[in-house]
């Protein structure tokens, strides 16, 4: 694909940080809009939004770097270098969630309803995440023979050059924007009102679930667990078992 959209001197743009940009605004503007036509504090959104993408890289580069810190071991400074590919998913909403729930704690604001406003856009902000891994070639998949495989060609690109792979970041991708129709769908039907934080531990369920489904086509080195079970795999499930026992406690509290 093309990891480096242009280069001049020192200036460079590279395409992940641009499609994480992207994420971000994309994921702002929605909930924002949403806020406001749920009679909320809009304004709140974007107060909240540096503790949310500041939390979210630093949590998902954090548990990138633990899982593979082989690849830091000679140079421990390349884990700043994220423009180049490497967060986790789960370490992101570990550390995007703990960073936004601490703020509207601080001020006093109901975290579950906020999180249930953000759900949506998170799907919308991670969906155009993956498209810029699918471009950097990070993320990529196993070699298949299937009619859709790509090729990276790109020398710059993180994935193998010239072998057919599965395009995993854009199962992910799609997966998301499937997840952000329909969290979007169910939050504006006015007769559908599960209780403050459930749409966003359907968020949470139904992403980690798709993480799941899309790590049986990954061909990096993500961590190995026990046998070909990988980290994310095995995070992936005890966050959907944690949620959904949330939820049908809930359910029928």
């Amino acid at each position: 694909m093309h990891p480096l959209l242009f280069h001049w001197k020192f200036l460079s743009l590279h395409t992940y940080g641009l499609f994480a940009a992207l994420a971000v605004l994309a994921g702002h503007g929605f909930t924002v809009a949403w806020a406001r036509r749920r009679g909320m504090d809009a304004a709140a959104v974007s107060d909240s939004l540096p503790a949310l993408v500041v939390g979210g890289l630093l949590g998902g580069r954090a548990l990138y770097a633990l899982v593979h810190w082989s690849e830091f071991a000679g140079a421990p400074l390349d884990v700043l270098k994220i423009w180049q590919g490497g967060l986790m998913w789960h370490g992101g909403v570990i550390g995007g969630v703990s960073a936004a729930a601490f703020h509207f704690r601080r001020r006093g604001m109901p975290v579950r309803a906020w999180a249930d406003l953000f759900s949506p856009g998170l799907a919308l902000g991670q969906a155009l995440g993956r498209v810029g891994c699918f471009f950097a070639g990070c993320c990529y998949g196993r070699a298949c023979d299937f009619p859709w495989a790509v090729r990276f060609t790109d020398p710059a690109s993180l994935a193998p050059l010239g072998l057919p792979l599965h395009p995993s970041q854009l199962y992910d991708a799609g997966w998301n924007v499937l997840l952000f129709l329909g969290l979007w769908r169910l939050a504006r039907r006015p007769f559908w009102s599960p209780g403050p934080g459930r749409l966003a531990a359907l968020y949470l369920a139904l992403s980690a679930l798709g993480r799941w489904a899309v790590e049986l086509t990954r061909g990096d080195d993500r961590g190995r667990l026990w046998g070909s079970v990988t980290v994310t795999q095995g995070l992936s499930l005890a966050a959907a078992a944690i949620v959904g026992a949330w939820l049908l406690k809930r359910r029928t509290s």
